[in-house]
């Protein structure tokens, strides 16, 4: 005879494994007796209330486990996740070294880790944490993940787009391997494959407002009246601007003054242009999105 208990603790494993967190409470709340308890209760309680974003409960979940279990590397990971989640990095950090301390060559303990330097702006030690954790996993979606993010912080756009493709051709579906690819698409250039995966990882995170408004941003960028502005979109303002100024100069101190005289008035046109339409083009959006 099946163990009802046993047979919970089954399909809760199986909605946190197909991301549907609500489900995973759901069949938890009948556990009793030992079951209630059990190391795995937990464990899938933890990880799916941090998938909910309710973080705070999580880790009282997840600590309460840990005290009545002893140290457990998969619980420590979500542990760390949480707290991180709830910028309490110290903590985070404190939570990764004690699994570190039980499994020093745990990808996912070290890809978690790396997660809490990239947030206190440690991109180099994020860097060397993704690069241990991939000589133990070198075919792993995480690992490609955490590499584009590290080369985001460290300001490397080829590098993140092509980790962020590596990422996406793992689970095309995957919307955080989508927001990656987008960013660095968009990074790299290609406002129309930015877009796409943009679109297509606010479509399926649709509570994520930093995703919306990103994938607005980039809709924005693909707007026919945006086309003129895209080549210097990658550049800073500021050199561009001088850059400007030093043609104009140039060609006036060579003698070329009716020369300069037009490339001035172009450039002018073109920087009323870049400060009328953005916002213009952005207030149409905002209202089709109704943001």
């Amino acid at each position: 005879m099946n163990d009802p208990s046993e047979s919970r603790l089954r399909m809760a494993a199986h909605w946190l494994q197909i991301g549907r967190p609500e489900r995973v409470l759901e069949e938890l709340q009948g556990l009793s007796g030992d079951a209630a308890v059990d190391f795995r209760a937990y464990l899938f309680r933890g990880a799916a209330l941090h998938a909910l974003d309710r973080n705070a409960e999580a880790v009282d979940v997840l600590r309460d486990g840990l005290a009545l279990h002893g140290p457990f590397p998969a619980m420590l990971h979500i542990l760390g996740a949480a707290l991180r989640s709830e910028g309490r990095l110290p903590e985070a950090e404190a939570a990764y070294l004690q699994g570190l301390s039980l499994d020093p060559n745990d990808p996912d303990l070290l890809i978690g880790y790396a997660h809490v330097c990239l947030t206190a702006g440690q991109a180099e030690k994020a860097s060397a944490l993704v690069e241990r954790a991939a000589s133990h996993a070198p075919e792993s979606a995480a690992v490609s993940a955490a590499r584009a993010q590290v080369a985001f912080a460290l300001g490397k756009d080829r590098d993140m787009h092509r980790h962020s493709t590596e990422a996406l051709g793992y689970d095309p579906e995957d919307p955080n391997a989508r927001a990656l690819h987008g960013t660095a698409s968009i990074l790299t250039g290609d406002a129309r494959s930015g877009y796409q995966s943009l679109a297509s990882a606010a479509a399926a995170q649709p509570g994520d407002a930093d995703l919306r408004a990103a994938a607005r941003d980039a809709k924005l960028l693909n707007h026919p009246l945006m086309r003129p502005l895209r080549p210097f979109a990658r550049f800073n303002p500021l050199v561009v601007w001088v850059g400007a100024v030093a043609i104009i100069y140039g060609l006036r101190i060579a003698g070329l003054a009716p020369l300069s005289f037009a490339f001035a008035m172009a450039w002018l046109a073109f920087c009323v242009y870049s400060w009328v339409v953005p916002p213009l083009v952005r207030r149409w959006l905002n209202r089709k999105w109704g943001a």
